[in-house]
């Protein structure tokens, strides 16, 4: 959704152990000298861990936030988290693009990861677990990526092929037989797993020296050929958070080590850690004084919003110290630009309210409450009474974009021609569930209007955006084995994955075109390829609000 949009009259948480008394005073000098060097020791390795870890940037100017009612984590509450790839299929499925598939011929499709160890455990050997939970105070104290040892920023489950880090629950398998095939996170396969990494070395290949995307500028960095599909440099900001937001969303972080080889340029490493540190530095070299990211335009909040979000996350998923000032400053941004109980649009505290844009910032706020960064309840509240305001009451609940029943959303002379989609429906779902967890709020029934208009790669039907946010929905409405999911899923595999530019397209490939899909106009092909790949990623992205129940 950009620009200024015509709307038409169309539907639409041991206990301790206590000193014995005078233990301290009966021991020799030595030990207690050896103690205290100790402890002196690995508060020194702490301060150096901590400092390489730093994201290399240059400071910001600090501003506190909101001190009322913030939100903080609830251990009772949080099932919502960030948990990034397992291990993918070892199917005989045909890929689209160059990577190699393993396949074993003779594997039997299991129910439950085994291993050929002589015992029949049905159960995973290492940690518990909370070790995939985010809930602080457990195993794993934040947001999941590729990192060694089990701290922020550890690769849950090694799959096959790159990846970095020891792993968690998934990393080793005991018991049963030695010829079962190891399935992939909440339904991913290898077909999608491949498509994400060839979207991302598209993605790498074409970010520009200083660590940004360009909507329009990214032809520069192109080989064997130029790209078509230039979007408008006003979104440059958004385009750089959405792509940096595909790398994470697939555990890569600036602590990444992974390297790929340029399929296009193959005497040209791809260093994916490399790619996030610098569009982190970037979005953070680009923040402005009262914490807003980017230029002061007319689209201030989709730019802010989502270069928000990527930072937040960012920060969520490597705690490191250098992102969390300029993470917090992005959403005290938010919270000051918020319509007094309502939600948001392109500029800060204008009046008017969008769906659209509303979805975006109440993201940023859900990754914000996820890293332990604080803002009032309140937002969250405003956003659900905008989002109750602008949805009709009953029938199948479908969500307008500036209000109530608006109809069609396009630009003139853009993209009046493309069928309208329930996407500010699948915005709300989304929304919804994240601030109210409740399955039975009546608001949800619009999972229908998704379920009946599943993605068709054909003219004037594509909308990368509408099948980014129901895909979002639907796989945190009743994903992986869900009937909504189920009727989702496949055609949405169907069309991104078989409809990807491969080896063969030269610079192209690993990208999406933009000009076949609704909003491809404005963002371009790093607009295309970036939210694409996080459609592709949704299957563990986020974890199950509800548990991934029918």
């Amino acid at each position: 959704m950009t620009d200024e949009h015509v709307v038409s009259d169309a539907p639409e948480a041991s206990p301790a152990v206590t000193e014995k008394p005078g233990m301290l005073n009966h021991a020799p000098w030595w030990l207690i000298s050896s103690g205290i060097h100790v402890v002196l020791l690995l508060a020194a390795m702490l301060i150096y861990v901590e400092r390489a870890m730093a994201v290399e940037g240059e400071g910001v100017i600090i501003s506190s936030s909101s001190a009322s009612q913030l939100i903080q984590p609830d251990p009772e509450r949080e099932r919502d988290v960030f948990k990034n790839k397992g291990i993918v299929d070892d199917g005989p499925n045909t890929s689209v693009n160059d990577d190699p598939i393993i396949f074993y011929p003779d594997a039997e499709d299991g129910d439950h990861n085994e291993s050929a160890n002589g015992e029949d455990y049905h159960q995973m050997k290492g940690d518990g677990k909370q070790y995939l939970s985010y809930t602080p105070g457990e195993s794993a104290t934040g947001f999941r990526g590729r990192q060694a040892g089990k701290n922020p920023g550890v690769y849950d489950a090694m799959g096959v092929g790159g990846g970095g880090g020891g792993a968690g629950r998934h990393g080793d398998k005991w018991g049963g037989r030695k010829n079962i095939r190891k399935r992939g996170p909440n339904g991913s396969q290898v077909a999608t797993e491949s498509a994400v990494l060839a979207a991302l070395r598209w993605l790498a290949r074409h970010q520009n020296a200083d660590g940004s995307w360009g909507a329009e500028g990214f032809k520069h960095e192109c080989k064997a050929g130029a790209c078509s599909g230039a979007g408008d440099k006003e979104f440059d900001t958004g385009v750089t958070g959405l792509s940096l937001l595909a790398f994470l969303g697939s555990g890569y972080t600036h602590l990444s080590k992974d390297v790929f080889v340029d399929p296009v340029e193959p005497t040209r490493q791809l260093n994916f850690g490399a790619v996030c540190k610098k569009a982190e530095q970037w979005l953070m070299k680009h923040q402005n004084p009262d914490g807003s990211i980017g230029e002061n335009g007319p689209r201030l909040m989709y730019n802010h919003s989502i270069g928000a979000l990527a930072l937040t996350e960012a920060y969520g998923m490597t705690s490191a110290e250098l992102l969390k000032v300029p993470a917090q400053k992005a959403i005290d941004f938010i919270v000051a630009a918020q319509n007094p109980g309502r939600g948001w649009r392109y500029t800060p505290k204008c009046g008017d309210n969008d769906c659209s844009v509303t979805g975006w910032c109440v993201m940023a706020l859900k990754s914000a409450e996820l890293s332990e960064l604080t803002f009032p309840r309140s937002c969250y509240d405003g956003a659900v009474a905008w989002l109750n305001e602008a949805t009709e009451d009953g029938g199948y609940y479908r969500t307008g974009y500036t209000a109530k029943s608006t109809g069609k959303v396009y630009e003139p002379g853009k993209n009046e021609k493309w069928d309208d989609h329930a996407a500010l429906s699948a915005v709300s779902v989304m929304c919804r569930i994240f601030v109210n967890k409740n399955k039975r709020e009546p608001a949800l029934t619009a999972v229908t209007l998704l379920t009946s208009d599943v993605p068709e790669w054909k003219e004037h039907k594509i909308d990368f955006y509408y099948w980014y946010y129901a895909s979002l929905a639907l796989f945190q409405y009743d994903g992986p084995d869900g009937g909504s999911w189920k009727k989702w899923n496949e055609p949405m595999k169907t069309a991104l994955v078989t409809h990807q530019r491969t080896g063969k397209d030269g610079c192209t490939n690993g990208s999406w075109d933009p000009e076949v899909d609704r909003w491809g106009h404005a963002g371009g092909r790093v607009y295309a390829t970036a939210i694409n790949a996080l459609t592709l990623e949704v299957y563990y992205r986020y974890a199950n609000v509800f548990g991934g129940k029918k």
